[in-house]
């Protein structure tokens, strides 16, 4: 078997993979970047509203789900998971949201020095090409175009005036000097079409040193002794092997990238040995701390014919809009269905906000296929949630599904949270000039008033947010969750690092892929500044 060399080799070729493939390949490093997936060639990843296509298309897409939560009835989350060039980034909903400073702040007073909010800024811009221009919290001219919605919506700027009627100020930039407020959001998005950083990094002078091997599937990490020296991999023409003369680095997301270390035999000895995998390297921190964020939404039949539902139950219409997108690239078609949000606290024991609510034009079932009427959702998210989770193999294959154990609600302050947001979205619905576009309350509906009530209708309807993080945790030496220090360089082993959202040691307030991107970038700035050393 022949085994080919490079100086780098990525594995996964999504949100943070491509930003560090393209970076190290930049500055005149081979790259190898391998991709389970194929080519992101679907119309549907390109079109920004295609996404609700591709929710629980195989095709692209892992589907995964959870284990059955114990604290929501014993209910299995879907999760679906980008397996496609431009990973998860091609298929979700594009928002752009970073977070807050003080999330990155605490991430540096839990012993990730170079990671505060001072020292994550600068690549948060230099990866942005803004397109309301450079300013101090805002970068142009990087790969990832971050743009406004094209178009405005009667019931998101309703959503708006109720927010600020019930002492909500707008805001017009989550990402600027506040979060705090009600506004629309940006996306990830450029003239109108979805802008992955597959589309951002991977071209220009860094695509001639980038060798990109899609359909391949990653077997193992190979060692000599402590030093990771290449991958083993297989695709439709069988298995292979390649060296990496400086370091491999796991690009591989949430579920993934723990599924790799462990199916290399870097994790809990007891826990590998169980699940038919031979211990190599003795981390107990490998998929633990698991975070996602919690969302609990209410539905209402709508007045206004005007949401997501009516041009799926309408294919004239729907087909006269997609002709817009086409021509114009203007129109629902334009933009993700997820127009509003409204940052507020949950309590007055909260400091910062925590809970983003958001007004989604559209009211669909577990597998986003739209109600036959108009309808639309307002969503409570609990941005900050205590409760954690694990991801951990089944079995030593890469192809067998990771158990994912997310434990949603069990924290009770998670719970109090989950109320209080929903409590504020069904507030938002009766004020006006929201509450002349409700006819009325879909779900939870009149008869779920008390704590009790909501309590268990957060556990037989709420889901997660889709942005899991935190199953290779970012910390020194002496935490025992760390998997990487912060340098990114896996504990205990040497020309190894995990660059992605795994990384995270605490989920961000807000989506997390804006903080996914800047960890791929901020990470290849490390490697490069350590290959220099």
């Amino acid at each position: 078997m022949a085994v080919e060399e490079y100086d780098f080799i990525v594995v996964g070729a999504g949100s943070a993979g491509c930003a560090v493939a393209g970076r190290l390949a930049e500055a005149n490093h081979t790259v190898l970047l391998l991709e389970a997936g194929g080519k992101d060639r679907s119309p549907w990843i390109h079109i920004p509203l295609g996404y609700s296509k591709l929710y629980d298309n195989p095709a692209v897409n892992w589907c995964y789900t959870s284990q059955p939560e114990p604290h929501l009835n014993q209910r299995r989350l879907f999760q679906p998971r980008g397996k496609v060039l431009g990973g998860t980034g091609a298929i979700n909903g594009m928002i752009y949201m970073r977070g807050q400073p003080e999330d990155f702040d605490g991430w540096k007073q839990a012993g990730c020095s170079g990671w505060g909010w001072d020292d994550v800024l600068p690549y948060f811009k230099s990866c942005e090409d803004q397109e309301r221009g450079a300013d101090a919290f805002h970068g142009t001219g990087g790969p990832v175009s971050v743009s406004d919605l094209r178009t405005t919506h009667a019931l998101g700027e309703a959503f708006h005036e109720a927010s600020e009627a019930l002492g909500v100020p707008r805001n017009d930039d989550f990402n600027g000097a506040r979060q705090l407020g009600t506004g629309y959001v940006q996306t990830t998005t450029r003239k109108g079409w979805r802008w992955s950083t597959a589309a951002g990094y991977l071209r220009g002078p860094a695509k001639a040193n980038i060798d990109i091997k899609l359909r391949a599937m990653v077997e193992r990490i190979l060692f000599t002794d402590k030093r990771a020296t290449g991958i083993a991999w297989s695709d439709a023409s069988g298995p292979h092997m390649a060296k990496a003369r400086r370091e491999v680095i796991v690009c591989a997301g949430a579920f993934n990238s723990p599924q790799l270390l462990e199916i290399s035999g870097i994790g809990k000895p007891e826990l590998l040995k169980e699940r038919g995998v031979n211990p190599f390297h003795d981390l107990p921190g490998v998929g633990e701390n698991l975070q996602d964020h919690f969302g609990i939404g209410a539905e209402y039949r709508s007045t206004k014919p005007t949401t997501v539902n009516d041009l799926y139950n309408n294919p004239l219409r729907g087909g006269l809009q997609l002709l817009r997108f086409l021509l114009f690239r203007t129109g629902p078609f334009a933009d993700n269905g997820n127009y509003s949000n409204t940052f507020i606290c949950s309590s007055p024991e909260v400091d910062r906000p925590d809970m983003m609510v958001t007004f989604m034009a559209w009211c669909t079932d577990e597998n986003l296929k739209p109600h036959p009427f108009s309808g639309f959702t307002i969503l409570a998210e609990h941005m900050r949630p205590n409760s954690r989770g694990s991801v951990h193999v089944t079995g030593p294959r890469p192809s067998d599904q990771p158990a994912i154990q997310f434990n949603f609600l069990a924290d009770e302050s998670d719970q109090r949270a989950a109320m209080a947001g929903l409590k504020f979205g069904r507030k938002i619905a009766q004020t006006a000039p929201m509450a002349a576009c409700v006819d009325y309350e879909i779900s939870p509906g009149d008869g779920v008033q008390s704590d009790e009530e909501l309590l268990n209708y957060c556990r037989s309807n709420g889901l997660s947010l889709l942005h899991p993080v935190g199953s290779c945790k970012m910390g020194p030496a002496s935490d025992g969750e760390a998997v990487v220090d912060e340098r990114l360089r896996v504990h205990g082993l040497q020309g190894l690092r995990v660059i992605d959202a795994s990384i995270m040691p605490r989920i961000v307030t807000g989506n997390t892929n804006a903080s996914a991107i800047m960890i791929g970038e901020k990470g290849a700035a490390i490697v490069l500044e350590d290959a220099k050393g």
